[in-house]
């Protein structure tokens, strides 16, 4: 099983479970995990990342939903073996998904639309 290195950052307006959700489908898209990949036990990983497994097993759930994963009961969750294609339309909404949230997580602690940009700017810019 290859080791993953997800995080949930309890400061984040996402909720853990979407933390988790995307995390595991960017390692999917950046070809980190490949279809039949395994996934940790839906234990194994709340207790890796200090979440509830119901956390974990809705991100799953979503993931499978989606048809990024697959389960089979006691053999696990895998990486479907056709999960979705990021093509450029997918990958222009994830982007701008990513964005927008990450935004409003600066404009919940208080940051301004040109505090961020110009934030942005700077750290785009070599």
């Amino acid at each position: 099983m290859k080791e993953l290195f997800l995080a949930v950052d309890p400061s984040l307006d996402a909720a853990p479970f979407q933390q988790i959700l995307e995390q595991i489908r960017a390692f999917i898209e950046r070809g980190e995990l490949q279809a039949g990949d395994p996934l940790p036990t839906v234990r194994q990983l709340a207790g890796d990342l200090g979440v509830a497994p119901n956390t974990v097993a809705r991100a799953y759930a979503e993931l499978q939903a989606e048809g990024w994963l697959t389960g089979d009961g006691r053999r696990g969750t895998h990486v479907a073996p056709h999960a979705p294609a990021a093509d450029g339309r997918s990958r222009a909404r994830l982007l701008r998904e990513a964005v927008a949230q990450f935004v409003a997580t600066l404009s919940h602690r208080g940051y301004s639309a040109d505090e961020v940009s110009s934030a942005l700017e700077r750290f785009v810019k070599p």
